[in-house]
């Protein structure tokens, strides 16, 4: 036995616990940082390779029903497509920034349009919007992975551990919105209703008569409810369209005397809220860029209407995928509480289905059997079995977040897709 160590007093103990803790600190201080940039690098690596595989497969679902047989230049384009660069208009000076920011998505919207047209086997009108709508999910996989793959090789060459922290809290908010942009591209392949498009269905459950366009993209019809005057917009479908519901209600509210607009529309849901409840708003119920909607309250202020609403609860990627059981039962709770809305107005009302109409019908009879197209994904969903977790809800805590941050995963990283 050493003398003074084992047989010694309490204090040598004391010290020697001291001492290791000591040295366990520093090792800690010197390690850790780097063992916590090898565990991210790691987690990126092995959700790099996850992103790959969701850009390949949404890209090789495109060019299989974009042509049947896809040439070299088809390719060379579409890769040069889906590497584009958007700029925001500039903000300096706040004036025209809704006309300057609507200008630039009707450019892409062009641009994206031709490309569509210029290499798509279809002339049909449908199936290029659901076309040009699943490119946007291309392009979308495309830069998700492009954002880690930046992040991770920007960690490797700097060893800033500030950004590790910041990147590992962010990393399952970018898987999320890359699989959500896939499963998007996968619904308007197969002309399956998404989430968003609840909206749209609503509208079409109201419509009896054969409605005429009013907007672009955007049609209108008068409808008898109940004894009462409403005029019913949604999207143009059942193509994969927005439209410009801006202009369809300014030319309503100069023709007609509008006691209300009541937008009807898929909203972010919080933990702890089932999807498919739905609930009463106020104000315009519209996610996106905000073009539509300013343009909306612009009109309503001017005519003096007041601006209702009805919302139909749902998660970020469960309204960007294929529709859900609980979603596509909500409907008749929301044509009904619309109709609620609605008669607590004595003169006309406008409702507005707003959202993504793809594999929706314009009338009551065209989306009788919609719930056909969305079987097979149901199946899927029952499958699983599992409680979907949304880490979209992250974005509301950051500076600047707020409850529309989780609206979807396209409004706020693909900004420029939606009106």
């Amino acid at each position: 036995m050493l003398p003074g160590l084992f047989g010694g007093s309490e204090s040598n103990i004391f010290m020697i616990i001291q001492t290791l803790i000591s040295v366990l600190f520093v090792g800690m201080i010197f390690f850790f940082p780097r063992l916590m940039v090898w565990n991210v690098d790691r987690k990126m690596r092995s959700l790099l390779d996850e992103m790959e595989a969701y850009r390949d497969n949404t890209q090789s679902r495109f060019l299989e029903k974009l042509t049947d047989s896809p040439s070299e230049s088809t390719k060379q384009r579409l890769d040069s497509m889906r590497n584009i660069q958007m700029s925001q208009p500039a903000n300096i000076d706040p004036a025209g920034m809704v006309d300057k920011l609507e200008h630039l998505l009707d450019t892409s919207d062009d641009k994206f349009n031709r490309f569509v047209r210029d290499h798509a086997d279809t002339e049909d009108e449908d199936q290029l919007a659901d076309l040009n709508m699943a490119f946007k999910g291309v392009m979308g996989t495309h830069q998700m992975y492009k954002v880690i793959r930046h992040f991770r090789q920007l960690i490797q060459k700097t060893k800033n551990y500030q950004i590790v922290g910041i990147v590992q809290m962010t990393l399952p908010i970018y898987e999320e919105m890359a699989k959500s942009q896939k499963e998007a591209s996968r619904a308007f392949l197969d002309q399956a209703p998404i989430g968003d498009a609840i909206g749209p269905l609503v509208a079409a459950k109201l419509i009896e008569d054969e409605p005429e366009e009013i907007s672009e993209d955007i049609i209108h019809s008068e409808e008898e409810v109940e004894d009462q005057k409403v005029h019913v917009l949604k999207s143009r479908g059942p193509g994969a369209r927005l439209g410009k519901y801006g202009d369809a209600i300014d030319t309503l509210a100069d023709e007609n005397d509008l006691e209300a607009v009541i937008t009807v529309d898929a909203a972010s849901k919080f933990e702890g809220e089932e999807t498919g409840t739905v609930a009463e708003g106020v104000g315009v119920m519209m996610g996106g860029p905000g073009v539509e909607k300013t343009k909306i309250e612009e009109v309503a202020t001017e005519h003096d209407i007041p601006l209702e609403g009805v919302v139909i609860k749902q998660s970020g990627p469960e309204a960007s995928k294929a529709m859900k059981r609980e979603i596509y039962d909500s409907y008749e709770e929301a044509v009904e509480k619309t109709k609620e809305v609605a008669s607590e107005f004595d003169g006309e009302v406008a409702i507005v289905g707003v959202g993504n109409t793809c594999g929706i019908g314009n009338t009551r009879e065209d989306v009788r059997n919609v719930h056909s197209k969305l079987r097979k994904y149901w199946k899927e969903y029952d499958e699983k079995d599992e409680e979907e977790v949304s880490y979209m809800g992250l974005l509301s805590v950051m500076p600047g977040g707020d409850e529309s941050a989780i609206q979807s995963s396209a409004d706020r990283m693909m900004w420029s897709f939606l009106r």
